[in-house]
């Protein structure tokens, strides 16, 4: 495992620390033509085999520098979004792993770590309750709060100055930290969140005739809050 981290570390280090923007766009631009393009793959392969325990396999350097080329090639092509991104980082990730456990470790790794997670009652007791914090409270604490919000839409016409679906997103990790916090015994950092939220609807909240979206933030929050935590302390009680 601690072959496969390094060169993690090596992939991030030449993908992001040794490579500028300046040089992105050349690639971007040049494409195939590109001469960084075969550097940069050259210095992804050359950090990987100097962080490889067995410097006799050279087979590891050669599908490093081969697949980095395919995918950093394919990307230049495919427009630069969050998907495409993921995706390139995703298929990197996924080589330096294969090639990991192609000649440094037993498959029968893999398939002993899956089994045992998958047999795990922790594991599916805290899936469980990171997925029901997630998606089903999200939409119960929409119908609850659905006829106030309703009403300060209809008042003052504030959901067009927002972003789109911003509301929900930041309950959804409002959520996940809260779930988090508690699952860890760390109350303190549940009282951090609150302060940091209050600090930020500040500016909004200030303004004169905002009493009814106050009220409604303060509701909608207090309903994410103690239901997270109720999830929380009823997952401690399972895992006792």
């Amino acid at each position: 495992m601690l072959v496969l981290l390094q060169w993690i570390a090596m992939h991030l280090l030449a993908d992001f620390v040794l490579q500028t923007r300046k040089l992105v766009l050349q690639k971007k631009t040049k494409k195939a033509r590109s001469w960084f393009l075969y550097v940069h793959c050259f210095i992804h392969a050359a950090l990987i085999y100097l962080l490889s325990p067995d410097k006799s396999l050279w087979a590891v350097p050669v599908i490093i520098f081969v697949t980095h080329y395919i995918i950093d090639l394919w990307k230049v092509y495919q427009k630069d979004n969050a998907i495409t991104f993921s995706i390139d980082q995703l298929f990197h990730l996924l080589v330096l792993i294969i090639v990991w456990m192609t000649f440094y470790q037993s498959t029968n790794w893999i398939y002993v770590f899956f089994t045992r997670l998958l047999i795990s009652y922790k594991f599916w007791v805290i899936t469980v309750a990171y997925l029901f914090s997630i998606f089903p409270l999200a939409y119960l604490l929409g119908y609850a709060t659905h006829r106030w919000r309703n009403e300060i839409e209809k008042d003052n016409n504030r959901s067009a100055t927002s972003l789109s679906e911003a509301g929900r997103w930041i309950g959804i990790f409002e959520r996940i930290l809260v779930v988090t916090f508690v699952i860890n015994n760390h109350f303190e950092g549940i009282g951090f969140l609150i302060a940091a939220k209050s600090i930020l609807r500040y500016n909004d909240l200030k303004g004169e005739n905002m009493r009814k979206e106050t009220e409604y933030i303060l509701i909608g929050t207090l309903m994410s809050f103690a239901t997270s935590i109720m999830i929380g302390l009823f997952v401690n009680m399972l895992l006792k």
